[in-house]
């Protein structure tokens, strides 16, 4: 009777655990898939370099990356970006239009920026809804050509090195062989890279040995006593630092794995000791290995007494970049984590063949094995010091994405010259603490979908004129520049909204409202647009730089006016002509013209009307209402706070909607007349006149209609072709220069790729490529080429 009850005992026990057990693993489950449920992007871009003057351009070219899918994100089209300065003021905003997973786009800054150290940050409104940080910063630095420049030494400050440790998933146990992890940064967290160095115990004896690599991260293997105490001691002719190790635990476990083996297959190995075996006996863990949403679980537990259990994975079913190593216990808490890197194999071929200078031209080809390829490519000379930060789109969307904290320059990690690469990557993943997708936030933290996705700006208003509710009436959103004809339903509150609507920056809108019968009816109408500037609800961290960065004294640039080869010239080369030409004009003698100043507008002339006034004694520019304002700089010196506008003509019609000025081409104007100290009897409150007159044949038509206007404000930034800038000499442009940008580069039928550009007194340059496929595959390339003729 004892034996049968002693068997269903047994039975109802083990029919319990495997319950449990089954139970567990569903919930693991489940909670990962509604964590990662919601879709999630990943940007990364590319700069055409990362040192600049304060009047180049600033290139840059954006990938979208849909986490979960693994291949570029097609729904993204809003990116929003954020420029701070170093003191970590906003400094400047641009809404970016995605298209098809990629955007680019120009920044400018004024010649007079400050040097210094300045942010761009990358992320879209969506980003928000995730508790974890989801953009992408891009730290560069701008030098203004006023002031001299030392070139940075990239080499670490050995003064202010320092020692930092990372057991093998947290744990060092006593009694069992660990690992450690070692870094040795300065504190601009540049590596130090150490041939050997010492763990010593209490009385100094040596019991093992050690090295970093370049970029400051090692190992150390111990067997710790609990009853001695180890220090890590380096004596070198430059740096002399030693470490005390923490002191072991007497259990715990430790994660730890073989990353090489043939086969596709990862081998992981949980460890303790004895004490360990002992404590963990009739406990069932769950080993979980796992990238957002995909995961493997294997049960596992110490029942066998054996202090080392041992798993296998299939690598083929774990995804390429950083994955996470869990044990769970029975309870869903998590006792440790370890990264590991998944690296299966992929396409891999040269991206550059060759490249060769014919007419003074260089062109530059390769292959890249697919079918559609999206690139960007920065080509800069061979002795550049301008791009300090080498980084890869690999590093950003399948290393950075993952870490709590992202690595500086992850090119190291991908690139094919670098014969210790993988063991590069295991060293940087060992010594990383944990990853950035924290074990309890995925068991009770579900995200909510409070931040929407949003596409395009949404322009919405409502009609002031009260209407025949019998009657349908519609609002007419018109661009006569852009050729833009939108019409949106007038609701029975007098409110339409043009949603999904994709507004560029800064251009002049025309509103009109019309009834059933197309017939347009003349009212005031109240404009706001939305989604043109969303903030970032993770803060970004200013903390200002702990150290100095160290510069090279012997290395100061001054740099010379880059017109200075322009102005000088020869004295016996002058010839003196007076070939000045009075220009002629047409309305000087019209009625109130007399006494103002008049401007003959010439084909070389730019801009706007509204952009010539600015140039010529007014502050103009579009307000809070998006409406264009004109006042005096008088009303700015004397805090004046009406600000009344001149009074503007239009061939001798006054004009009321100032909007109309900020889409006036001055290709279409023939002559301008400003009177700004009110003689004329045509002055708007004692705030001037201005008269415009037109080309014969400029379009008027739009000047006419019985319309509203609005001016977009923080609309989709416009396209700027990429523009070179000239320097002085040749040896500030070698050290400083770019080039050429190119943002969009595709592949042929062939699957090959060409772009030409002009030599510029260069035998050898360096070509960085970033891009991606339409299937995912990621391609970064930087190489120095040398050029031959054809």
């Amino acid at each position: 009777m004892k034996q049968a009850f002693s068997i269903i005992l047994i039975l109802f026990t083990t029919t319990l655990i495997f319950s449990q057990n089954a139970e567990n693993s569903q919930k693991i489950k489940t909670n990962l898939e509604d964590y990662f449920h919601f879709e999630r992007e990943n940007i990364h871009v590319q700069f055409n370099k990362t040192i600049y003057v304060s009047n180049e351009n600033i290139a840059f070219k954006g990938y979208v990356f849909n986490k979960q899918s693994s291949v570029p994100n097609l729904n993204t089209t809003n990116i929003q970006m954020v420029i701070y300065d170093t003191a970590g003021k906003e400094i400047q905003r641009q809404l970016l239009a995605a298209n098809f997973g990629t955007f680019d786009g120009i920044a400018t800054f004024d010649k007079e920026t400050p040097s210094g150290k300045y942010r761009f940050h990358f992320y879209t409104n969506w980003m928000n809804n995730f508790m974890e940080d989801e953009s992408f910063v891009q730290t560069i630095e701008i030098i203004n050509k006023n002031e001299p420049y030392n070139l940075k030494i990239n080499q670490a400050d050995f003064n202010t090195a320092s020692i930092s440790f990372n057991s093998e998933s947290g744990a060092f146990i006593k009694g069992i062989n660990n690992t450690i992890g070692i870094q040795i940064k300065d504190c601009n967290e540049i590596g130090i890279q150490i041939m050997e160095g010492f763990v010593v115990d209490s009385k100094g004896a040596t019991i093992t040995t050690f090295f970093t690599n370049k970029m400051g991260y090692g190992k150390l293997e111990l067997t710790p006593d609990l009853n001695e105490t180890y220090s890590v001691k380096i004596a070198t002719d430059k740096l002399k630092l030693q470490k005390q190790l923490p002191k072991p635990s007497n259990s715990g476990m430790a994660i730890s794995y073989n990353n090489n083996l043939p086969n596709n297959v990862l081998e992981v190995s949980v460890k303790t000791n004895t004490d360990g075996a002992n404590l963990y006996q009739n406990k069932n863990y769950i080993l979980l290995v796992h990238q957002n949403g995909k995961h493997i679980q294997k049960e596992f537990n110490f029942n066998d007494k054996n202090t080392i259990q041992i798993l296998t994975f299939d690598k083929n079913e774990l995804p390429n970049g950083v994955n996470s190593i869990r044990i769970i216990d029975e309870n869903l808490n998590e006792i440790a984590e370890r990264l590991v890197y998944i690296n299966k194999a992929v396409k891999a071929a040269p991206i550059l063949e060759s490249s060769f200078a014919t007419n003074g031209d260089i062109i530059l080809y390769g292959k890249v094995p697919a079918k559609e390829a999206n690139l960007s490519i920065s080509v800069l000379p061979k002795d550049s010091r301008s791009n300090d930060q080498k980084n890869s789109i690999l590093g950003s969307l399948y290393l950075n994405a993952y870490l709590e904290k992202p690595v500086a320059s992850s090119y190291t990690y991908y690139d094919r010259q670098n014969v210790t690469r993988a063991n590069d990557m295991e060293l940087l993943l060992l010594n990383q603490e944990k990853s950035k997708y924290h074990w309890n936030n995925i068991s009770t933290n579900k995200p909510k979908e409070i931040y929407k996705f949003t596409k395009g700006v949404t322009i919405n208003g409502s009609v002031v004129k009260a209407l025949n509710p019998k009657k349908k009436y519609k609002a007419m959103l018109i661009s006569l520049k852009d050729n833009i004809f939108e019409e949106a339903t007038v609701d029975s509150n007098n409110k339409f909204s043009f949603d999904n609507f994709f507004a560029r920056d800064s251009t002049a809108y025309m509103l009109e409202l019309m009834d059933e019968s197309n017939i347009p009816i003349e009212t005031k109408i109240v404009v706001n647009i939305l989604n043109a500037k969303e903030d970032y609800r993770n803060k970004l961290n200013f903390t200002a730089p702990i150290c100095p960065e160290t510069k090279d004294l012997k290395n100061i640039y001054y740099f010379a006016d880059a017109d200075l080869e322009k102005k000088t010239i020869a004295l016996n080369e002058i010839a003196v002509n007076n070939n000045y030409k009075k220009s002629i004009l047409t309305h000087e003698n019209d009625m109130n013209n007399s006494t103002a100043k008049g401007y003959k507008i010439g084909e070389k002339e730019y801009g706007t009307a509204l952009t010539f006034l600015g140039r010529n004694g007014y502050l103009t520019g579009v307000n809070e209402e998006f409406t264009v304002y004109i006042r005096s700089t008088r009303d700015e010196l004397t805090n004046t706070a009406i600000n009344m506008a001149p009074a503007i003509f239009i061939d001798n019609v006054q004009i009321f909607d100032l909007n109309i000025l900020f889409d006036l081409e001055l290709s279409a104007v023939d002559e301008i007349y400003i009177d700004r100290f009110n003689t004329s009897v045509l002055a708007n409150n004692g705030n001037g006149t201005v008269k415009i007159y037109l080309k014969k044949g400029a379009n008027t038509k739009y000047m006419k209609s019985k319309h509203n206007s609005i001016v977009t404000k923080l609309g989709f930034a416009k396209t700027k072709a990429f523009q070179t800038t000239k320097f002085a000499f040749w040896k500030e442009y070698d050290i400083f220069g770019a080039m050429q940008w190119f943002p969009n580069v595709f592949l042929d039928a062939e699957q090959l790729f060409e772009v030409k550009f002009p030599n510029s007194n260069q035998k050898e340059i360096q070509v960085l490529i970033e891009g991606f496929t339409v299937d995912g595959q990621f391609i970064s390339e930087q190489k120095k080429l040398s050029i031959s003729a054809k």
